[in-house]
């Protein structure tokens, strides 16, 4: 386990949040000394928590993900693995942190939909389109065409459904692809294809393929259960807790989350898998690293930064200009923090055989986020509806789809999905809610639609370097002729 290279690369990555975000806080006195301290033992326990997770997701969530996909492949039955791996996506779900949080966050909002509801129907679509997914590789099938059609129902649906459903279906997609479920189900996909022996890009797609379905299951039921309900004016403050208290609570949540699947690998490992028990201990080892990493970064990220970010918003809302190149800055430095970023870049490197190079994507990504970032903040500042954004944006996405190789079409999609992590929902979008509460014209719920956006931008911005890298190759080509 090279937890000192992880820990260099994550505190490169957090460290230049916290300095701007501490130089933002400092000249718009939205912090104290004791405030300051705790936004420090904040940025100290997202380091480590990072630092853990990504360790122990390399060492047991990846190899024991890929090992049930293998296993999984080598089931003659086509019926049995499409059940067996919706049943899989729906359990990794459920428990997803990420999904629990926007879950609670709309019940405040409206009460027509219960939250078990809620977070069932994410669930039930995650786990219908990872079978999919699978079966697309299994079946050689098109992915350009799968989304094509899928876009092309869910926007069908956006039309007769209320439009704070529509951001938070768009949001439950980017919720459900998490710190926890991102690395399980990439490395499921891989696994399936690497039996199959298909091209590289049937290696990719699997977490698209898996956000489209929570998108298209909260769009029926916010046809089905009718309006979003009614607003709060303001943002309810939220009440101090101890840092001991706060890990307790993140101890216990995180628990749930990280059961049903330690369940999952136990049963496949005694059943199926049945690895030499040294290798075994090895693997679960890592998955008790990766739970336990993520129980310190979710208590640092919501002892401070959720409470600084919205702070900050509040503030930044009388001065739009520094609001808006403030959330640029934000979405380029917060991608770079997200767990699942960091797996699909260097994932991306080793698959493509370097033709892909890790700081290339991560340039991409960052633009693309802090694009997003600035776009949802103008939306949410003046109250503008979310489908003025989200058609034309995906219109764009299908037409480049056409000239877009494969393998970036399924990596382009892979991007919009795990750029929308934790980091996100705990920092980006506490920053839009602050920027909506100080701004007299504009609703909370405008601000919803933040992780939609920032699952967007990063798709249209890698199909365009595909097509770029196709042209270059081409050239190259013919000028080695």
């Amino acid at each position: 386990m090279d937890i000192l290279k992880q820990l260099k690369e994550v505190t490169i990555s957090v460290l230049p949040i916290a300095v701007f975000a501490s130089v933002l806080s400092f000249f718009l006195g939205v912090m104290d000394g004791g405030e300051f301290m705790g936004f420090i033992i904040s940025c100290v326990l997202v380091i480590a928590g990072l630092t853990i997770f990504l360790t122990g997701a390399d060492v047991g969530l990846l190899p024991m993900g890929t090992r049930i996909g293998t296993t999984l492949t080598k089931s003659r039955s086509l019926p049995i693995l499409l059940a067996v791996s919706a049943i899989l996506g729906f359990i990794i779900t459920v428990p997803e942190p990420d999904v629990q949080v926007l879950a609670s966050q709309v019940n405040q909002i409206s009460n027509d939909i219960p939250i078990p509801v809620f977070i069932c129907a994410i669930a039930v679509g995650v786990g219908i389109f990872l079978a999919l997914s699978l079966a697309r590789t299994i079946l050689s099938l098109s992915m350009k065409v799968i989304l094509f059609v899928s876009y092309l129902v869910i926007f069908t649906c956006a039309f007769f459904c209320d439009g704070f459903f529509v951001s938070v279906a768009f949001d439950s997609g980017g919720a459900t692809t998490g710190p926890l479920s991102v690395p399980f189900i990439m490395a499921i996909g891989m696994g399936v294809a690497s039996m199959r022996k298909h091209s590289e890009e049937a290696e990719f797609g699997y977490v698209a393929m898996s956000s489209v379905g929570p998108v298209l299951a909260v769009l029926i039921l916010g046809i089905i259960f009718g309006s979003g309900g009614s607003m709060p004016d303001t943002a309810e403050a939220s009440a101090d807790i101890g840092l001991l208290t706060l890990f307790g609570e993140k101890l216990g949540g995180v628990g749930m989350s990280f059961f049903p699947l330690l369940v999952v690998c136990i049963l496949m490992q005694v059943l199926f898998i049945k690895m030499p028990h040294t290798q075994a201990i090895r693997v679960f080892v890592g998955i008790f690293y990766s739970f336990i990493g993520l129980v310190i970064f979710f208590t640092g990220v919501e002892y401070s930064f959720s409470d600084v970010a919205k702070e900050l918003g509040v503030a930044l809302a009388d001065y739009p200009i520094l609001l808006y190149s403030s959330g640029f800055i934000f979405g380029l430095c917060v991608v770079l923090a997200e767990p699942a970023v960091i797996v699909l870049t260097g994932q991306v490197e080793e698959i493509s055989g370097g033709h892909i190079r890790k700081p290339i994507m991560l340039a991409t990504l960052c633009l693309g986020v802090g694009l997003a970032v600035v776009l949802s903040l103008i939306r949410t500042v003046y109250s503008l509806p979310i489908l003025l954004f989200l058609v034309p944006g995906y219109i764009l996405i299908m037409v480049s789809m056409i000239w877009t190789p494969g393998l970036f079409s399924a990596i382009a999609f892979d991007s919009g999905g795990v750029a929308t992590g934790p980091m996100s929902s705990t920092f980006l979008l506490p920053l839009a809610i602050g920027a909506a509460s100080g701004t007299a014209s504009a609703s909370l719920a405008s601000s919803f639609g933040m992780i939609a956006m920032i699952a967007m931008m990063p798709i249209l911005l890698i199909e365009i370097l595909g097509i770029v890298y196709k042209a270059r190759l081409r050239k190259a080509e013919r000028g080695g002729r």
